[in-house]
């Protein structure tokens, strides 16, 4: 086994084609071609590291992001609600982190991680056996559902969310002047795009962070069928959208904003309703979840959270590697060894999905 690095540019069809086997949309190759196409800093570079077999065939490969020549991070942004990077076998990806442990600089880290992955824990073992200090951290909330029958869901909401959307529409519907529309993004992504960034830009929202993300995402994954688009039209005026990344059943509530102006009448609940209920019976969705962050009116949507985790590694070889080991890795690990000493281990909590989660400040984001 060896490792293999690629440019965006430059990745063999057998890597690619890793990618090409992913089944969520943050897993597949046009994800992460945006990303490094509108999402580096000025001295950062993307790249694959892909391990490659005696016969020549790829079978883990890892997004990452380089400075200076060596890895620093994988190939994520503030857009990103999951890092899935086609790994392989849990044995391909400890071979991979070891390998790559030896490519890092100062520190490595993945953020948005999936903490019931076995074959994330294997690379971070990985990297351990390749000389790493190896620590993981909660990252964001996610709050998700499964939807397998529509009406039963709905009737599973809380009181006041259902009576807002019944009270809101009926009062708009009486005159007519409600309507939802799911922009044709194969056929019709640039006024899709338009009608996005029209409605984001007057809103409660702050300016984004990579301004070239959202056009870059609209244009490949909405002509690919993976990026959906719903808006919400008050008087045949668009005063609310929203951006979902729908594959195999499951969607992720990924961007949405609304015309302030509007706030009385919710349209941005009215039309999470109606997308919801449409993307589940034509397009399938049987899974849905809110992307980033713990905000309070998620938890009226979606009944279960759990925690997407980092993980930081240091190298002990660098002095900045050293300083964080110091910083950042031994004091989490001191904690919870007095913790267990003492008895008073009573920091762990499970989330709805039954995984151990320790405590530690969260990050939270917004979708």
């Amino acid at each position: 086994m060896r490792l293999e690095t690629y440019g965006m540019t430059a990745v063999p069809p057998g890597v690619r084609a890793l990618f090409d086997r992913q089944t969520q949309p943050e897993g597949g190759w046009d994800w992460f071609e945006i990303l490094a196409a509108t999402t580096l800093a000025s001295r950062e570079s993307a790249c694959i590291a892909a391990l490659v077999d005696s016969a020549g065939l790829a079978v883990s490969a890892v997004p990452v992001v380089t400075a200076d020549g060596r890895v620093i991070r994988g190939l994520t942004s503030p857009f990103t609600t999951l890092f899935v990077a086609p790994l392989g076998s849990d044995e391909n990806a400890r071979i991979l982190g070891k390998h790559l442990a030896g490519k890092a600089g100062s520190t490595l880290r993945l953020d948005a991680l999936d903490d019931a992955d076995s074959a994330v824990t294997a690379f971070q073992q990985g990297l351990a056996e390749g000389g790493l200090a190896v620590t993981r951290f909660r990252h964001f909330v996610n709050w998700f559902e499964a939807v397998d029958n529509f009406a039963a869901y709905w009737n599973g909401r809380g009181s006041r969310l259902k009576s807002t959307v019944k009270r809101k529409a009926a009062a708009l519907e009486r005159e007519n002047r409600l309507t939802f529309e799911q922009i044709d993004m194969m056929a019709d992504w640039r006024r899709g795009t338009e009608i996005y960034k029209k409605i984001y830009a007057g809103s409660w929202k702050p300016d984004e962070p990579h301004p070239y993300f959202i056009d870059a995402l609209l244009e490949k994954m909405g002509q690919s069928g993976v990026a959906k688009l719903g808006v919400a039209l008050i008087d045949a005026k668009p005063v609310a959208v929203q951006i979902w990344l729908v594959q195999q059943g499951r969607a992720t509530i990924f961007k949405l904003a609304h015309d302030p102006a509007f706030d009385r009448q919710s349209p941005g609940t009215l039309l999470t309703h109606w997308f919801l209920r449409l993307l589940h019976d034509q397009a399938g969705v049987r899974e849905v979840d809110f992307g980033r962050g713990d905000d309070t009116y998620k938890r009226q949507w979606l009944a279960f959270s759990r925690y997407r985790q980092g993980l930081l590694a240091a190298n002990p070889r660098t002095l900045k590697g050293i300083l964080s080991v110091v910083v950042d890795i031994l004091p989490p690990r001191l904690m919870k060894y007095v913790r267990q000493k003492t008895g008073k281990d009573t920091a762990k909590a499970k989330s709805s999905t039954g995984s151990p989660i320790e405590n530690g400040p969260i990050e939270n984001g917004t979708s």
